[in-house]
């Protein structure tokens, strides 16, 4: 028994370390916006959506990867920059430098609309890419949470079990009476199959 329930700690501990495992891998995941690339008319102003899971309002991770090439010699160099914009037309995020030049800045941002401006000369492909976090801010309540729900799922099971195994006990117990001490049953006698003077322990005496 001890065995017995040593292997149902242990298998309700590996359950703990992979549900938080998996969480922690959903809330390192990154959606990812394309805001301009190659094949695409290029639009110098876009407008970017950023929005945090259930509703929260915590500031969100996000990375911002560009490059700009050339379009008839990729080997030219030209001055380009970008600048995202908050819906005050305040700059959160920005960068300036030349083509051929692959760059990522990280930032956290609060969830809301903001806008990408891009300056660029003619002949240039721009190739922006921004990477948000959704699930970053909550990662440690779902943490929290969810070991708490495997904790309440793992003491009720237990008593379930128990109750279960009780149940079964206590029915047992019963059937286990002589029949002289069990509960008359209700219903007729030929429905039961036992005629009403079968249910007295005392028999006719047996005459020879």
């Amino acid at each position: 028994m001890e065995r017995k329930r040593m292997l149902n700690i242990s298998l309700w501990v590996v359950a703990f370390l992979l549900i938080n495992i998996i969480w922690a891998n959903v809330a390192t995941n990154e959606a990812s916006k394309q805001l301009n690339d190659r094949g695409f008319e290029f639009q110098s102003e876009r407008d970017v959506s950023i929005q945090a899971v259930f509703g929260s309002d915590a500031d969100l991770p996000i990375s911002m990867t560009t490059e700009f090439v050339h379009r008839d010699d990729p080997s030219r160099e030209a001055n380009v920059s970008w600048a995202l914009l908050d819906a005050s037309n305040n700059v959160v995020a920005s960068w300036s430098g030349s083509t051929n030049e692959v760059v990522t800045i990280e930032k956290e941002v609060p969830p809301g609309e903001y806008t990408l401006n891009t300056t660029i000369g003619d002949n240039i492909i721009a190739i922006q890419t921004l990477d948000i976090a959704p699930f970053a801010p909550v990662a440690t309540l779902g943490h929290i949470l969810l070991s708490m729900l495997l904790v309440v799922v793992a003491f009720g099971e237990t008593a379930l079990r128990t109750f279960i195994a009780k149940k079964i006990e206590d029915s047992e117990i019963k059937d286990d009476k002589p029949r002289e001490f069990r509960k008359a049953r209700i219903g007729m006698p030929e429905v039961d199959g036992h005629e009403e003077m079968d249910e007295s322990p005392w028999r006719e005496p047996i005459v020879l």
